[in-house]
């Protein structure tokens, strides 16, 4: 059994577990899934052995703490895919579900991290299994406080649209390079120098380009 089918399960029991109070029926995972009985309970012993569910026989399967951490963990990486090719590349929401559905069992902790900082994913319930988290809660300061002569590193976009920040991201905006200020005009552009190039932007793009908290 493959590991990618091995996590179709975790994820699709985590599904349907938070909305049936933990435990679900293996009949109705297979259900769910469109596969056989059979193959259902072949699955579940398998986690069950590999310390991920709990099963009992005529009960129902549920996941253990490891089992449910790894789920959450899977699908906020599908959900940050899922943003990705929607908000950077524009493709449809259903093409990004399939395109997410493949890359999200491959897709390795560090890198996920790295998306979510560049398209400023929301942060959710399945947050809590990140072992890099982008700050999304701090107080780190934005592109907008930096006052002219001061330098810092980019720690993550966040915008009020997704237009913002992939129009960021164009101009070169990636978490992990350093950004000074130039010159500030009072209501008016700021004046950026981002590697060899100088930008202007407004205030409303500067405000969604936040900074290492240490700046």
């Amino acid at each position: 059994m493959t590991t990618g089918n091995r996590e179709d399960y975790l994820i699709n029991i985590l599904r349907l577990t938070e909305s049936k109070g933990g435990v679900v029926r293996t009949s109705e995972l297979a259900a769910y899934m469109e596969v056989a009985p059979a193959s259902v309970t072949e699955m579940v012993r398998s986690l069950s052995e590999a310390g991920l569910v709990d099963y009992q026989k005529y009960k129902g399967v549920s996941l253990t703490p490891e089992g449910k951490e790894y789920a959450m963990n899977l699908r906020r990486k599908h959900h940050i895919v899922e943003r990705f090719l929607t908000d950077v590349l524009e493709v449809s929401h259903q093409e990004a579900h399939e395109e997410a559905c493949k890359i999200e069992h491959s897709l390795s902790d560090d890198t996920a991290s790295k998306f979510c900082r560049i398209i400023g994913t929301r942060q959710d319930h399945d947050c809590s299994t990140c072992t890099d988290p982008c700050h999304d809660d701090c107080d780190c300061t934005t592109l907008e406080d930096l006052q002219p002569g001061a330098k810092a590193k980019i720690s993550h976009l966040r915008g009020t649209s997704a237009g913002n920040v992939k129009k960021l991201l164009s101009m070169g905006f990636i978490p992990g390079r350093e950004v000074s200020v130039v010159s500030r005009i009072n209501n008016g552009p700021c004046v950026l120098s981002l590697g060899e190039a100088t930008i202007a932007i407004d205030s409303e793009l500067a405000s969604a380009v936040f900074l290492e908290c240490d700046a």
